[in-house]
């Protein structure tokens, strides 16, 4: 799927793609990566690894995300980050979590069975409490995800998710 992320040294929108990811081209620990998609991606049953690079560069991965089909029904996005060239104050790109979300929950809508379909699931687990909550908030607010109870179990609903993907995909 053809994309467009944000470029923050220029404020200019480049072309990215969001692809299948192959089990050799997943990033790891070794490679800075805060999750070892490698692993996760060989031992999740029903999981497929997604990427995120930009045109111009198809080699240099912006973004992964996992995405499972738990009990071959329920939408589940198992692993998401961004590379760590991504994150902080310096980072090079934005946008790009949100499109590998918004994709995940297209993905939910594609896949999804009976009452889960449009229902994208994820958890949020940090080391730290006061970073999960506001993980959490973040989640709620830049993506409109709704925490169920007080678990650290997120969901994104029908009609959030149809505007992420308006936002993000279009």
């Amino acid at each position: 799927m053809t994309i467009k992320i944000i470029v923050l040294a220029t404020n200019e929108q480049a072309d990215a793609l969001i692809k299948e990811g192959s089990l050799a081209q997943m990033p790891s620990l070794q490679d800075g990566w805060r999750f070892d998609f490698h692993k996760q991606l060989k031992y999740l049953k029903d999981a497929t690894a997604y990427v995120l690079v930009r045109e111009d560069t198809p080699d240099v991965i912006e973004g992964c995300m996992i995405f499972q089909l738990l009990d071959k029904k329920k939408p589940y996005m198992a692993f998401l980050e961004v590379a760590p060239h991504n994150k902080g104050d310096e980072k090079k790109h934005d946008h790009v979590a949100g499109c590998l979300i918004a994709y995940a929950f297209k993905l939910s809508l594609m896949r999804g069975v009976g009452d889960y379909k449009g229902m994208l699931y994820f958890e949020v687990g940090e080391e730290r409490k006061e970073d999960e909550v506001k993980l959490m908030h973040l989640y709620s607010s830049r993506y409109r995800a709704m925490r169920l109870g007080t678990t650290n179990m997120m969901v994104i609903f029908d009609e959030n998710g149809e505007l992420l993907i308006e936002r993000y995909l279009n």
